[in-house]
């Protein structure tokens, strides 16, 4: 195909992605716990001013790495986020979630440059649509929170590595012992584009700057009798090392794609740790030893772009491994978030679930409704024998080996969460995207009803799980667990499952219809021009070109539902922002919010760090309600009861709920 098919085959595939990341994205409240927890610790920055150490509450923040907060807090800073009075600023979720939807349309358009490069345009195509599609890559692409941060920018640093290393075919041994490839030469001379250079410098620039701002290592540390005289002079110093770093990347340094893959790295440990480039790594070796190629990871430019990761990524760890402040446990930075965030959850386990391989393939299926059923068929289809002399096929071992490196992983770990199955994403939809494309490469294919038959019988079971239990889908991003999983958090009339069952058998209904459209309409005539749209799709007539294109209709129209139907109602009973709004509007001078007996965080984001925690004791619940004036308080409905006992028979007439609008929890307001 042309350039111009390439050209509109990107912008269809980024249409369709940014029509499903970014309507609506700032217009329902954060979801608790996750993203107002993670939205206070950004807005505290803001009030302290001092971007370096995290902060909540009372207390330092070590749980996550510091990404998601310097890409929000200085927002929140400008928005007025800081400022104690008032509701929070209409932008807030708006410029709290871009960062991750950004982070995802970049790794799709990623996933449509790799994927032309090493399959073809349609290939391309087809995979950038499915991973648009897949529920829980859309969702936490709508969540303020740090998932969506290290799994995107590791998957596109992995395949801009894959296309360095196989982009184009070798020669008859397999490129075993013969020599540099044509990409080697194509890609490891090439200078770096000032883009990239100024993409650097802001990575590395303002944490130079910051460091030697905040930093605590030089408190009492004086030049000329100034502790400040002193951190000036070493920011200065270290933004001169970085800005003479930036000059030789640009001026000597080559293989931009090799630099790129780096920053994201950095990017992604900055996000939530080494995970996501540990797993690229071992992908990466896995797939280089059943090819036996080793002189693939011969690149010229390997020193420099470590350089240029360490570079991005070590600064902040260095400074806090050495930081002796505490968070809310007793911790420092080491013992939290090394020894129980990052060690403690792959052996020891955390809260959250517990299971096996079947506890990731069940959220993996609603995860990724309704492409579930060609998951295993295309992954099955990668794993058929070939020679794996061509840069196809080696592209297709690597995505089918990381699919497996990433799920094995994940079982394996102790702890379970359901949102750890996002990286699973990008593979699998690479994977569906290239077995699409070989079926519409077949002008007869007596395997396409075989598999469309399958694909539609475990989409119809996959969506009467998540019609029996609407709560899977939320539970794909929010805190909802077995261990503490009451009925009550999650509507239960009939509206939400009369809307989902529509979505999840109108997706399987789909499906099968273009399958029955293939079997009926006999053999493939040539036939007259067709649309432009469906050319770019389909190319030449294919036999499954029914199924195929049901199938994309089905996953696009559940993911806009997903999205903007589902996900916009369910964050009514999960985001406390319309109970503060309520408070807000209501409150008289300094009255009071009391959270009694819940740790949810929205009521410290959108209280502003002004609510008075009352975790357990009822008595201290009393003492506070005995105080002059009228108090509010924010209780979980299934706890309202124990409120009224706590404050006694005196106040039976004083109490009142002042806003019912959510399921989890009431407002209410206690009269003098």
């Amino acid at each position: 195909m042309s350039r111009d098919a390439d050209r509109w085959s990107f912008v269809i595939a980024m249409a369709i992605a940014a029509g499903i990341m970014l309507p609506l994205i700032g217009a329902v409240g954060f979801f608790d716990p996750w993203e107002t927890h993670y939205g206070e610790v950004a807005r505290e920055m803001a009030v302290r001013d001092d971007y370096l150490y995290p902060f909540w509450k009372d207390s330092y923040f070590y749980s996550k790495p510091i990404l998601l907060f310097w890409l929000t807090a200085p927002a929140y800073k400008l928005l007025g986020a800081a400022d104690p009075d008032g509701p929070m600023p209409a932008l807030t979720e708006l410029v709290g979630r871009m960062p991750s939807a950004l982070s995802s349309l970049f790794c799709i358009a990623v996933v449509f440059f790799a994927a032309r490069r090493l399959w073809g345009r349609r290939a391309a195509l087809l995979s950038a649509i499915a991973l648009s599609t897949m529920p829980v890559w859309a969702f936490l692409s709508r969540q303020a929170i740090t998932d969506m941060l290290y799994a995107a920018p590791a998957s596109a640093a992995l395949l801009l590595l894959a296309v360095a290393l196989f982009g184009e075919d070798s020669g008859e041994d397999g490129g075993e012992g013969g020599g540099e490839d044509e990409a080697d030469a194509s890609t490891q001379h090439r200078s770096m584009p000032r883009w990239l250079v100024v993409g650097a410098a802001m990575c590395t620039l303002p944490q130079a700057w910051e460091i030697g701002r905040n930093g605590a290592f030089l408190e009492q540390v004086r030049l000329l009798g100034s502790e400040s005289a002193a951190r000036l002079l070493f920011s200065a110093l270290a933004c001169l090392v970085v800005l003479a770093g930036l000059w030789f990347l640009w001026r000597k340094a080559r293989d931009p794609l090799l630099h790129l893959a780096a920053m994201l790295f950095a990017l992604s440990t900055l996000a939530k740790g080494p995970i996501g480039v540990g797993l690229a790594g071992l992908t990466l070796l896995i797939t280089i030893a059943m090819l036996g190629e080793w002189h693939r990871l011969s690149r010229r430019a390997a020193l420099s772009s470590t350089v240029l990761f360490l570079a991005i990524a070590a600064p902040w760890p260095i400074v806090m491994s050495v930081f002796q402040g505490l968070d809310d446990q007793k911790k420092t930075w080491v013992q939290r978030f090394i020894m129980y965030d990052l060690l403690g959850r792959v052996t020891g386990g955390a809260h959250g679930d517990r299971g096996g391989f079947e506890y990731y393939a069940r959220y993996a299926a609603y995860g990724m409704f309704p492409w579930t059923g060609l998951v295993p068929v295309a992954l099955f289809a990668a794993a058929g024998k070939s020679a794996l002399r061509s840069k196809e096929q080696r592209f297709t071992l690597l995505v089918a080996v990381w699919f497996v490196v990433v799920f094995g992983f994940f079982a394996a770990t102790t702890t379970k969460f359901h949102h750890y199955i996002l990286p699973l994403c990008v593979p699998a939809a690479l994977l569906i995207g290239r077995y699409l494309d070989r079926l519409l490469q077949e002008r007869a294919s007596p395997t396409a009803p075989v598999v469309a038959l399958i694909a539609v019988v475990i989409t119809a079971l996959v969506g009467r799980d998540l019609v029996t239990e609407p709560w899977q889908l939320i539970d794909l991003f929010t805190y909802h667990y077995k261990s503490y999983k009451p009925e009550y958090y999650f509507p239960s009339n009939d509206e939400w499952r009369i809307g989902l069952s529509i979505a999840c058998f109108g997706a399987a209904a789909l499906m099968a219809a273009g399958a029955v459209f293939d079997l009926v309409k006999g053999p493939v005539p040539d036939g007259p021009p067709r649309p432009w749209i469906l050319e770019l799709l389909l190319d030449k007539r294919a036999a499954a070109e029914g199924f195929v294109i049901a199938s994309l209709a089905a996953a696009l129209l559940f993911a806009i539902f997903a999205v903007q139907v589902h996900f916009n109602r369910a964050s009514q009973h999960w985001s406390q922002r319309a109970l503060i709004n309520t408070y807000l509007s209501m409150k008289k001078a300094d009255e009071p919010i009391i959270a009694f007996q819940m740790d949810w965080k929205g009521e410290t984001f959108y209280g502003k760090n002004q609510d008075i925690q009352i975790k357990k004791s009822g008595a201290d619940l009393k003492k506070v309600a005995d105080k002059p004036g009228r108090e509010f308080v924010l209780v979980h409905t299934d706890r309202f009861g124990s409120l009224k006992t706590s404050l006694g028979k005196e106040y039976e007439s004083k109490i009142r709920v002042v806003d019912r609008s959510n399921v989890k929890w009431y407002l209410v307001l206690l009269e003098p």
